[in-house]
């Protein structure tokens, strides 16, 4: 069988000259003002189901942030000693909501909008003299550790501008530099992802993200009584309503929020599967997103970036046919690679070897400008080399894996059990 693959390169040509284009926008430096942080309320949303491993360090450090702040942790129907625990933070910041049977256990979005609905009725208690968009409903994960930064410039980036309704904090790996799982988890976070969204900040189409997301509380109540979906990805589904209400979503791109990462290979799996499963649920947005105000760039960029979740099934097409090709089962040809012997026969295989690894090459350079940690030059090829095979099968894997799920109807919520994989001090730079 002769198969011509010109798609796959036009394809992984067109991938890599989008990200070319969106790291070279993302060093594009924003103006902000010196935030006025007495000036901002802020009510952090902390979902917690068994979380007891990690819950206690989350609250006291919750407690040492100089804000104005109420940080409302939710048990949802935890059968572990998560409330006994918050229950010992409780008081003018920490409070503890709690969901019980059967009403619990429906999902992470169920539980913020519960959360979020009692949160509203304490909201002229906690906040008499603030206007609806002075303030501010975040989100974090119960593994988090926010430096008082954050809070900084997250209050900076909404007083930069009256539109901006959103605003997400970046994400790192606590431990990163003591383990090649966390490592390669860092740097999807801090070496891809965020570069992608500090381009985004001009295109005001920035991803919002489980931890680390901020949203004007003048601007999730246009979203209605439950501003979170059942998606699996809800934080993702937040972020595309509120561009579909024409809303600026903006990215700080400075002081991390460190969450814990994953060492166990099936855990991984299992939280990327959910991630996958979460974005094919989110293309429901895309007919709204089109129906709004947004500008065209905005629309464009953000139909992309739900779209970009099939390049693993597209990368396993291209594996498949390599290796059929080799056994001689087809004869996979290109006409442009062809043409791109005229200029030498070495010229096709040095292209393809340059497709094969872009993101690699335009991403980790920054890895360690943004991160605390040092990559020797020698390691850089090595480190290339395993990123590439780390997204390639995790994501390939975790994709058949939600398919698998979508195929039985399997839409509920999956849980990741949380480890303790990391005694590292947390380290963060601006």
């Amino acid at each position: 069988m002769d198969i011509n693959v010109d798609i796959f390169f036009g394809i992984f040509t067109f991938i890599a000259l989008y990200y070319l284009l969106m790291y070279i926008w993302s060093f594009k430096k924003v103006e902000l003002p010196v935030a006025d942080v007495g000036s901002i309320g802020y009510v952090l949303l902390v979902p917690a189901l068994n979380e007891e491993r990690v819950i206690s360090q989350t609250c006291t450090q919750m407690e040492r942030l100089v804000a104005r702040l109420h940080v409302v942790v939710i048990d949802d129907g935890s059968d572990d000693e998560t409330a006994n625990i918050v229950k010992n933070y409780e008081g003018e910041t920490i409070h503890l909501f709690q969901r019980k049977h059967p009403l619990a256990r429906q999902g992470k979005g169920m539980a913020l909008n519960d959360a979020y609905a009692w949160a509203q009725t304490q909201l002229k208690e906690w906040f008499p003299d603030l206007k609806e968009n002075q303030i501010i409903i975040g989100v974090t994960d119960s593994d988090v550790y926010m430096d008082q930064k954050v809070i900084n410039e997250v209050t900076s980036m909404f007083q930069s501008s009256a539109d901006i309704g959103a605003v997400q904090a970046p994400v790192s790996i606590k431990g990163a530099n003591e383990n090649l799982w966390l490592l390669m988890q860092d740097i999807e976070f801090q070496a891809f992802f965020h570069f992608i969204q500090k381009a985004r900040n001009w295109i005001s189409s920035v991803a919002m993200g489980g931890n680390g997301q901020f949203t004007r509380y003048s601007a999730m109540k246009k979203l209605g009584p439950q501003p979170w979906s059942r998606a699996l990805t809800e934080d993702i589904d937040l972020g595309m309503a509120l561009t579909g209400q024409g809303q600026r979503i903006c990215f700080t791109g400075k002081t991390p929020v460190v969450q814990h990462g994953l060492t166990s290979f099936t855990r991984l799996i299992k939280q990327r599967s959910r991630w996958v499963q979460g974005h094919y649920q989110v293309w429901r947005r895309i007919k709204s997103l089109w129906q709004s105000n947004s500008r065209l760039v905005t629309k464009l960029d953000s139909t992309l970036y739900l779209f970009m979740i099939i390049i693993p099934l597209i990368l396993f097409a291209d594996y498949v046919l390599g290796i059929l090709s080799m056994f001689g089962l087809v004869h996979a040809h290109s006409n442009w690679m062809g043409s791109l012997q005229n200029f030498g026969l070495w010229v096709p295989q040095a292209v393809q070897l340059l497709l094969a690894f872009s993101i690699q090459l335009i991403f980790l350079p920054g890895y360690s400008k943004v991160s605390n940690i040092k990559i020797p030059w020698y390691a850089g090829p090595g480190l290339m080399i395993t990123f590439a095979l780390y997204t390639a099968f995790i994501w390939i894997i975790a994709s058949f894996m939600a398919f698998y799920r979508m195929a039985r109807g399997q839409w509920g919520w999956i849980k990741t059990e949380r480890e303790m994989v990391s005694s590292a001090d947390i380290n963060v730079s601006a």
